[in-house]
């Protein structure tokens, strides 16, 4: 084992944390599935070395049953993993499969309790609007939403959530939060994401209304009226609120239907040949990709 075993990972946390930081001059919808990529890849060739370089410091400790291991889990040469080395991978590998278990029971706890809210009407004056996903999902608002907003606005509220729940946006969220949670220098790309995201659903709402001005008005006056978001959705209650008005005002974005395509495909390739590589899947399925 050498430094080439930490060289996928390293790659694409060095990725994750660049475009974490810098804006990409891309349409939201593309943006949101290339930082999605790019978080999940980065996730699963991280967490993977961590768990590759455990199961090989464990063989060294147990030859006998590393026998038992199929063949492209350990490396290729007979040199031991240094405890310095193993041990710390081995408890990185814990805590990373920890987290991901707690975050996921978390998140689906959370789903499945906005999702019988969404059975009826909220009967609170505080302003709330959020899609909800699954099957007895869809856009939760409560009373004191509806009275607060104007139809037109009401139109708005209605088109965005919608977005949120047509191009299912949760998935998203959840692959941006299990990345952070595992991985604190990813907290800046998922912060890049969850904007694109709430970005996408305002550019399909001003499409589906025809009238910018007042989308991002009434992404203003939702902000004002605003309280505590719910967890684990999607909606109004997001931060990044005055960038969001401020691209609403302006001229809107461009299709992108070549350079979008392109950049997702050609990071996923990367990123994703990367990841697996990490995993050493190349071994496994006897392909040769590095």
């Amino acid at each position: 084992m050498n430094w080439l075993t930490f060289l996928p990972a390293g790659i694409t946390l060095a990725l994750s944390v660049a475009l974490g930081l810098l804006a990409l001059p891309l349409h939201p919808m593309w943006c949101g599935r290339l930082l999605c990529t790019v978080a999940g890849t980065t996730g699963l060739a991280t967490v993977g070395t961590f768990v590759f370089v455990a199961v090989n410091y464990w063989a060294t400790l147990h030859p006998r049953a590393a026998n038992r291991l199929p063949e492209w889990t350990l490396v290729g040469d007979d040199d031991p993993v240094p405890v310095w080395l193993g041990v710390p991978a081995t408890v990185l590998t814990a805590v990373s499969l920890m987290i991901i278990l707690w975050r996921s029971v978390r998140w689906f706890t959370e789903v499945r309790a906005a999702q019988r809210m969404a059975e009826g009407l909220l009967r609170t004056d505080v302003p709330i609007a959020v899609a909800v996903p699954g099957r007895r999902g869809g856009v939760l608002v409560s009373r004191g939403l509806l009275q607060a907003l104007e139809p037109a606005e009401l139109e708005v509220v209605f088109r965005h959530e919608s977005s949120h729940l047509r191009h299912r946006h949760h998935r998203y969220l959840a692959v941006g939060a299990l990345a952070a949670g595992t991985l604190p220098p990813l907290r800046w790309l998922n912060e890049r994401m969850r904007f694109a995201l709430e970005r996408w659903a305002d550019e399909d709402a001003a499409d589906a209304t025809g009238d910018r001005e007042l989308v991002a008005r009434t992404i203003a006056r939702v902000a004002i009226l605003r309280s505590e978001p719910i967890p684990g959705t999607a909606g109004f209650s997001d931060s990044g609120v005055i960038q969001r008005v401020r691209a609403l005002l302006d001229e809107a974005p461009g299709r992108n239907p070549v350079t979008g395509p392109v950049s997702l495909i050609c990071t996923g390739l990367a990123t994703g040949t990367l990841a697996l590589v990490a995993l050493q899947l190349d071994r496994a399925f006897n392909l040769s990709f590095m």
